[in-house]
């Protein structure tokens, strides 16, 4: 599925680090500003979960427009880490049956299927970072996942930075991967 020495582990190593985040959310802190913007967590958690619906969607053969009503349901309900794990297990099944060469028509242009599941690793890595800060949480990204982010994933980010998906990439506040990434991505550590 996706390029890497295990096949698709670096995915369940980002699914874990947003699962983990996930995992110390209490209900009371939907409502809480999140480290994305000017999102709530409630929003933060949906746009994820609902992310990996909207990717289903496009590696099944539909389109951008088709994902639209996505982006206004409630991924949360009683179990957000639940629900989470429902979509994103979809969405590895439409990945294992998708030809990921072909051209997916994601809102932002048309990118293979490949792409599409680089643009997950990033968007898991990312937002685990906001869910964290919002829940007061240390993120801790393993190294070869921030590696793997810093090579394959710097094209997307450029592509997208483009489109005004992500900020200017800013000074890193070292040079350790994380705080590398982060400021390519146009995020403060």
């Amino acid at each position: 599925m996706i390029a890497s020495l295990a096949g698709d582990e670096l995915l369940g190593v980002a699914e874990s680090l947003w699962a983990d985040a996930l995992d110390a959310l209490d209900l009371d802190d939907l409502d809480r500003a999140s480290g994305c913007g000017d999102w709530t967590v409630r929003q933060l958690v949906d746009h994820v979960a609902g992310g990996a619906a909207r990717y289903t969607i496009l590696l099944d053969g539909g389109t951008a427009q088709d994902t639209v009503a996505t982006r206004e349901l409630d991924y949360i309900g009683d179990d957000a880490i639940g629900s989470f794990w429902e979509q994103e297990h979809r969405l590895r099944e439409a990945a294992e049956q998708a030809d990921l060469d072909v051209l997916v028509d994601h809102r932002a242009g048309p990118r293979s299927g490949t792409s599409l599941m680089q643009l997950r690793l990033l968007e898991l890595t990312l937002h685990s970072k906001d869910l964290a800060d919002a829940l007061g949480l240390t993120w801790s990204p393993p190294a070869e996942l921030l590696d793997h982010l810093l090579g394959a994933g710097a094209p997307i980010i450029e592509d997208l930075r483009g489109l005004g998906l992500f900020g200017p990439s800013l000074t890193p506040a070292s040079d350790r991967p994380a705080d590398r990434l982060l400021a390519f991505a146009g995020r403060t550590a």
